[in-house]
């Protein structure tokens, strides 16, 4: 499974060869999704990528816009240094707006799209989750970087309704709610799984409709019996 996570990059400095360096995430904070990421989560990743990820414009697999060629994690959190194309249109383009961000003191953004290969819940707020293992499979540069975080705020919002519905009228625990919330959005953000549709307007898959029924009447099943 895919996250994006999106935030004002916090950029060291640009160059006119198209270089630029900044950390593109930091260690131990709170961020707008509950999220924390612990020192040494990127450590693996680091060690088989050798720093070496796509730069996209705005996660588009088809808009490649340069590489990261180093990075490396300190105590601050994980430090980038990447590399764009100039010679391509749009990463021409989002160098001139990230140099005119530096000089006018605005904030360039970035998006990292990654999974998480180890996480646990907090032991004194079971709300946090803490992303102990991350894959880093690439970062893009965003015009809105604060929309993904809006998002989430709402997404988390419709989160805590479902938690107290499956706490008042199933009778799950805070750690079975918390697991079936997770499963949920895992299973409905897969889009490109054969057999299942998710849009539910006029004329949707009838048999993905089954199917998504099934799937989550088996993770109940599962979460009750955790």
């Amino acid at each position: 499974m895919k996250e994006i996570k999106s935030f004002p990059f916090k950029m060291d400095a640009i160059n006119d060869a198209g270089e630029f360096c900044g950390y593109a995430s930091t260690f131990g904070s709170i961020d707008l999704g509950g999220d924390v990421v612990v020192k040494g989560a990127y450590k693996k990743t680091l060690i088989e990528s050798k720093g070496r990820f796509p730069i996209l414009d705005h996660h588009d697999p088809t808009r490649q816009i340069g590489w990261n060629v180093e990075a490396h994690e300190d105590e601050r959190g994980l430090f980038v240094r990447g590399l764009l194309d100039l010679n391509v249109t749009a990463a021409k383009e989002r160098h001139s707006l990230m140099k005119m961000a530096q000089n006018i003191g605005g904030r360039t953004g970035l998006s990292i799209g990654f999974r998480v290969i180890k996480e646990e819940a907090d032991n004194k707020r079971p709300e946090i989750r803490l992303l102990k293992e991350i894959q880093l499979m690439e970062y893009s540069v965003v015009t809105f970087p604060m929309n993904r975080q809006a998002g989430v705020i709402s997404v988390k919002a419709k989160e805590e309704l479902i938690g107290q519905f499956l706490k008042n009228a199933v009778g799950m625990d805070p750690r079975q709610t918390r697991l079936a919330i997770r499963n949920l959005k895992s299973l409905l953000i897969r889009k490109n799984e054969p057999g299942l549709t998710h849009s539910f307007g006029k004329g949707a898959d009838f048999k993905g409709k089954g199917m998504l029924r099934q799937s989550l009447q088996r993770l109940l099943n599962d979460v009750r019996q955790a």
